[in-house]
């Protein structure tokens, strides 16, 4: 295996993925860099080189490759365009403990209730 050029960030947060046959499957994201993810417990009917849609609370919804999968165990994907640095850091801060992500909507409610 060819060693990675961007840091990989150890973490435990729910996500879930659109499969090509657009079926939501329900995830647990352990690893995370701007170019990739690992995930765990995917569905069997998950082949290298499908296309899914990877959604994880508080990125942006991504594109991305499944590159290898160990039949329902884990699965690798490549995300086609790199996740927003800034985004990735406030998720692995999160996931640290050291920050708290809000839901977009939350903020939007909460501005408005604030309006003179």
């Amino acid at each position: 295996m060819g060693r990675r050029s961007q840091p990989r960030w150890d973490i435990r947060v729910a996500g879930a993925y659109r499969s090509p046959a657009g079926a939501d499957v329900f995830v647990s994201v352990a690893d995370i860099s701007e170019y990739g993810c690992r995930v765990l417990n995917p569905s069997r009917n998950l082949f290298v080189g499908d296309r899914v849609t990877v959604f994880v609370d508080g990125l942006d919804p991504h594109e991305a490759e499944v590159r290898w999968h160990a039949r329902g165990i884990m699965a690798g994907f490549r995300f086609v365009d790199a996740v927003d640095a800034e985004q990735l850091d406030l998720l692995v801060a999160h996931c640290a403990g050291r920050v708290k992500l809000v839901p977009q909507q939350w903020l939007e409610v909460s501005e408005g209730d604030h309006a003179p």
